[in-house]
């Protein structure tokens, strides 16, 4: 029995995999780590699949499209399989339908992971989106069922065409071979004197029937060899470009909603094709294909670095025809002279003077400043949730008394939108900015669109353009991104920097600043509708300018004669919160050209913008105000446990230093910015107060009371991840977390000062 099973065609190829084929084993891999959320789960990759939205829905529609995804993938496995390793086993010639045969005893793997994601996603369905049996279970079967279609497809196809092909054969094999395709004929005879002198031994194998009976190891002759090896080489060949053209094609209608096909099904698509082009180089070029992989990255690599092949990301509404601006120190210290300095401060000076007028005359108000945090959907969501909650509890004091928002990523443009809501309230009373769709439009899905434009357009190559203020810009994932922010958000957001400049200067609206990081340099690129180079350099006027190193760079004055007044604000908000192989970084109409990336890279909570526009400002603000509120919105606790040092592995040891780097990143700008706060204290002549709201997962609140208080067994559940996707359980644990006892707390504190 151990023979049995040890010398059966299921393990011998499951042996030779992980012996010869370990990069086709690496994409299975990564597919098992990602549905039992192993890899990528703090930034949400498992929701692609055990998540996965069509049209904003998790339904059958998107089940069956993944079921035909998967198929395809595991169909080009089968294939990739068969082309490079049934040479190895002689028996297969001596079979009818040898591929079929073939592909039933190289299922292991296919269908393990069909039954392992079948079960991950009952289970995670029924842990996160609160949906009964029933309709998970009719939804999975969708997955089922574009498998089954798939593959019995594929099937059909091949078998049908096999029998074309030996008829056509059956003449000559050899002289057909010979005088037409002589690379393959040398290829097969090689393969056939591999068979003669390193068989691999099968006694016992799966028939179509799931049959289990010997196998016939008797060598077969070179006729029937060529037959076996060559009869499926065409159609893989046609398959491969069939899923060419079909991510080709999706990519041409990539705007029309149904074509937007589900992130998970995009990601399955590139394995296909991905197995198939690595299968076929393996076949073609033997012992070569290492060498040839090498050469065509670095041809690739060449074309990108002589701008042959476009690899940059664009701001829209940005002029990159005409000539660069000139990013050098000179002209960056040239354009933060004194005289601009003074001339950008006395025009904030006069919008300070609007927002006090606001109040009862002689009145000293209570002046707000917003920092909130980056962090994806989950900061834009949780920061919407507060400024809902907080500024119909305050009857719209809050906004009232705001002077300024500052932050990062995604709590910014959570920020931004109930800013634009409250905007438009003032124009149009029957809008109602508490209203609950509105935390439901920015709690929509953002990554679906990134991922599948990453697919069809972004891995090979830009194709399609679109115009924006006269300007021709590449449809990439950045497009996708801000397209899919401006429908989710209602369209409201698809503005230009300019169209902000009047409503703060009046300031009907508080003033926004945006700091994206320059990768360059590492100085701040300050975006506002208004001129702040006040925000670049040292309000001393007794320190020369050369000798201060320059804190910043004011985005609309270097960028003047590029249009920066047309910069489209989703493009800002977009810069403001790149992500690493999400959501790229930005290249800059400059001279050399600037790159610049999320803000938390310098500052995740907005914190350090706010004290430098306080420092500015503090004579005026002491004067007329009777004091300064930093609302912190943060979606990540300011103290978190400390963990245990359990004993580290080797691999754990060489990480550790930069593993614990990434990790306290933001306990390192809490403690920068909190001594910032200590300090002005020093400087400020009022009073500076500090209210926090904080995002923290519980399982379980106490409604009981007016002000719930965490129940003593509540349960800390996972964190919201860190993504562009949120499922029906984080939407709902990020909605209740404003009713944490230390969030109803800061609310009440912020009543009595107000008041």
């Amino acid at each position: 029995m151990w023979q049995k099973f040890w010398y059966s065609f299921p393990v011998q190829l499951l042996l030779l995999h992980g012996k010869k084929n370990l990069w086709l084993l690496f994409f299975w891999a990564i597919l098992f780590s990602i549905v039992l959320q192993q890899i990528g789960t703090i930034f949400g990759v498992p929701f692609l699949f055990l998540d996965p939205e069509y049209n904003h829905q998790v339904g059958f529609q998107g089940l069956f499209i993944l079921g035909l995804s998967l198929g395809a993938f595991s169909m080009a496995f089968h294939i990739a399989c068969y082309i490079l390793d049934a040479h190895r086993f002689g028996f297969l010639g001596n079979e009818s339908n040898p591929f079929t045969k073939f592909c039933v005893n190289n299922s292991v793997l296919p269908i393990s992971f069909l039954i392992t994601y079948l079960v991950c996603f009952v289970r995670f369905q029924l842990a996160n989106e609160f949906e009964n049996p029933g309709p998970i279970l009719l939804e999975a079967s969708g997955l089922v069922l574009g498998y089954t279609l798939t593959v019995a497809a594929l099937f059909y196809y091949f078998i049908s065409t096999n029998k074309d092909i030996f008829k056509i054969l059956a003449g000559n094999v050899n002289q057909q071979l010979t005088r037409k395709r002589k690379i393959s004929r040398t290829n097969v005879l090689k393969k056939v004197d591999q068979v003669r002198r390193n068989r691999i031994r099968v006694d016992y194998f799966f028939t179509s029937r799931l049959r289990f009976q010997p196998a016939n190891n008797d060598l077969i002759d070179l006729s029937a060899a060529l037959k076996v090896l060559r009869q499926n080489h065409l159609n893989a060949f046609i398959i491969q470009c069939f899923v060419f053209a079909l991510i080709i094609s999706l990519g041409i209608f990539r705007d029309k909603p149904g074509f937007q096909i589900p992130a998970g099904a995009s990601i399955l698509l590139f394995f296909t094709l991905a197995t198939l082009l690595a299968g076929a180089i393996s076949f073609w070029l033997n012992r070569w294909s290492v060498t040839a992989f090498l050469g065509l990255l670095l041809l690739f690599n060449l074309l990108v670095k002589k701008d042959l092949i476009q690899t940059e990301y664009e701001a829209f509404g940005l002029n990159y025809i005409t000539q660069k601006a000139d990013y050098s120190l000179n002209n960056l210290r040239h354009l933060s002279n004194h005289e601009n300095f003074k001339q950008d401060a006395d025009s904030t000076i006069a919008i300070l003077e609007r927002w006090k007028s606001k109040f009862p005359k002689g009145a000293k108000p209570k002046m707000i400043f917003i920092c909130t945090s980056g962090g994806g959907q989950r900061a834009a969501v949780w920061t919407m949730r507060s400024l809902q909650t907080v500024d119909s509890l305050l009857n719209g004091k809050l906004m009232q008394h705001t002077m300024l928002m500052t932050g990062a990523s995604g709590g910014l443009v959570g920020a931004s939108y109930y800013r634009e809501l409250y905007l438009r309230q003032q124009q149009d009373s029957s809008i109602n900015r508490y209203n609950d769709q509105y935390l439901a439009n920015i709690s929509k899905d953002n990554l679906n669109a990134i991922a599948f434009n990453l697919v069809v357009s972004d891995l090979f190559f830009k194709y399609q353009t679109f115009s924006y203020q006269g300007y021709t810009y590449y449809k990439d994932r950045g497009y996708a991104f801000e397209r899919q922010l401006n429908h989710n958000t209602g369209g409201i957001l698809d503005k230009a920097m300019a169209d902000y400049r009047e409503p703060e200067r009046l300031a009907k609206i508080p003033m926004l600043l945006m700091a994206p990081t320059i990768v360059n340099d590492g100085r701040k690129l300050y975006i506002s509708s208004q001129p702040v180079s006040y925000m670049n350099r040292s309000v001393n006027e007794n320190i020369p300018l050369l000798q201060q190193k320059l804190k910043g760079v004011e985005f609309m004055r270097l960028f003047e004669y590029q249009d920066a007044s047309k910069l489209r604000f989703l493009s800002a908000l977009r810069m403001n919160a790149t992500f690493p192989y999400i959501t790229p970084n930005i290249a800059l109409p400059s001279s050399p050209v600037m790159e610049v990336m999320d803000a938390g890279l310098s500052d995740n909570f907005g914190v350090s913008d706010a004290v430098r526009f306080l420092h500015i400002f503090r004579d005026w603000i002491s004067t007329n105000t009777s004091g300064v509120i930093f609302l912190s919105i943060r979606d990540t606790p300011k103290d978190a446990p400390i963990e245990k040092n359990t004993d580290q592995s080797l691999f754990e040891k060489v990480v550790t230093p930069i593993g614990s780097l990434y990790q306290n990143w933001s306990h390192l700008q809490d403690i920068t910015n909190d001594n910032s706060l200590d300090f002005a204290h020093s400087w400020f002549n009022g009073k500076i107060t500090r209210a926090e709201l904080i995002y923290t997962p519980y399982q379980t609140i106490n409604f009981g009371n007016i002000l719930p208080k965490q129940k003593t067994n509540g349960k800390v559940v996972e964190r919201v991840s860190l993504s562009w996707h949120l499922t029906e359980r984080e939407k709902t644990s990020l909605s209740m977390a404003i009713y944490d006892f230390r969030n109803q707390r800061a609310i009440a504190q912020l009543a009595r000062m107000l008041n």
